[in-house]
């Protein structure tokens, strides 16, 4: 047995080493992959003979910055014309991440490139590069014969703010084109326009496909709030509450916690039908959202309720379109989180987080501070979050014990978190 030891603590002195070895060449790798190759690498390789190769480079370059971008705009330009439908479309993609206004000709071309794929792309990348010059060409593709590229045109036509094909989304009854429209909806920066509500509702309770019932009330939480058609929504979410598809009952009552109610007897509906799902329904996990939900239906947010006389919001008198706002300039969002005329007004607090621009933390922070719906609040403070300035602390703080809404509590906290993470590396 003695001699069997200096055999074991060979064999164990081995695997130590060799730990040590494999965890070295890992941390190696990993830090290899953090540095950037060389530009002319992924230049040269977008003339591979293999595919996948130029997908890999054109993939790379869309990354690039500084004067590599430049460079590689001009590499991917000359590369536009690839025999590969596949690789086409991403290097449209990547033109269009790049942000270089030099490709906005040689790009309108593709708009009738016989790929569904490359002329949905080159749609995509024309609207980030805002080439409003290319209206008239891309409004074409609203009659193509392919649904996809229909519904794509219309989607990124709305991120252009056109009222035109906001109308025919509305009206589309087809399947593949209103799904579309609730992609749309419930993405980062959402479509937000009360004439969708109507036809949203009928979608969630009519609709045979579970998937599209969803959709729709992930959409109707993006929302906000529902005007003139609380009273259906609250009683169709609370009849979806009471289904026997769990993912259905499960978002109806997310939806119930999330939008804002103006009338007492919709806030009392919704906060007994979430009080009876938090006790009764069979399933833990909808029984946890519930509860959750029913956090948001504080004392503060109840007062408002009963005080508000007229029942509903005010209209948009800005005469601003309701779509999207992600192409507005930096001052016009800012005004726009104090202007008293904008029914949700916190759609230009979420798209000033997304620009990650420290001019940004005065005008979110006055808005986190003072404004007057909870809503507005919270989209202030997480975009506060999100920039991750250190002059943003005080505001957080203070919001963080002294808000009275719950939901703008727990952002601010989160928020915090975010601005010491950035402050410490």
């Amino acid at each position: 047995m003695k001699s069997l030891l200096p055999l074991w603590g060979f064999l164990g002195a081995f695997c130590v080493v060799a730990t040590i070895f494999i965890l070295l060449r890992l941390a190696t790798r990993r830090a290899n992959a953090r540095k950037l190759k060389p530009v002319g690498q992924f230049i040269d390789s977008l003339s591979h003979p293999k595919p996948m190769q130029r997908i890999r480079a054109a993939e790379a370059l869309g990354d690039r910055t500084g004067v590599d971008a430049k460079t590689a705009v001009e590499a991917l330009l000359a590369r536009l014309e690839d025999p590969e439908a596949e690789v086409r479309a991403v290097i449209v993609s990547s033109l269009g991440k790049l942000q270089d206004t030099r490709a906005t000709e040689p790009l309108r071309p593709h708009l009738q490139d016989p790929s569904t794929e490359v002329r949905g792309m080159t749609v995509t990348a024309l609207v980030d590069l805002k080439d409003f010059a290319a209206l008239p060409e891309i409004t074409v593709l609203l009659d193509d014969d392919d649904w996809t590229i229909r519904a794509w045109t219309m989607a990124e036509m709305i991120r252009l703010g056109k009222e035109s094909a906001l109308e025919q989304i509305l009206t589309a009854r087809e399947k593949e084109i209103w799904r579309a429209h609730l992609r749309l909806c419930d993405s980062g920066v959402r479509v937000v326009d009360e004439r969708a509500v109507s036809p949203l509702l009928v979608e969630m309770r009519n609709t045979k496909d579970a998937g599209i019932r969803v959709e729709s009330m992930l959409t109707l939480s993006s929302f906000g709030r529902v005007a003139e058609e609380e009273d259906r929504t609250v009683e169709c979410l609370l009849a979806t509450a009471e289904e026997e598809n769990p993912a259905l009952r499960f978002h109806a009552v997310c939806c119930l916690g999330e939008i804002e109610l103006t009338s007492a007897e919709n806030f009392e509906s919704a906060k007994r039908g979430l009080e009876q799902v938090s006790r009764t329904d069979e399933n833990q996990l909808i029984r946890a959202a519930a509860k959750n939900a029913l956090k948001s239906f504080t004392i503060e947010r109840e007062r408002i309720a009963r005080t508000n006389q007229r029942g509903l919001p005010a209209p948009d008198k800005s005469g601003r379109s309701p779509v999207r706002v992600d192409m507005l300039d930096f001052k016009t969002l800012a005004d726009g989180l104090n202007d008293p005329n904008l029914s949700l007004p916190w759609r230009y607090a979420h798209i000033l987080g997304s620009m990650m621009n420290p001019k940004g933390v005065e005008p979110l922070s006055t808005a986190a501070k003072t404004g007057k719906d909870w809503r507005l609040r919270a989209a202030s403070v997480r975009a506060l979050g999100k920039i991750g300035h250190v002059d943003a602390r005080p505001t957080l703080e203070r919001i963080a014990h002294d808000d009275p809404h719950v939901s703008v509590r727990e952002a601010a906290v989160k928020a915090l978190e975010l601005v010491n993470q950035t402050a410490r590396s």
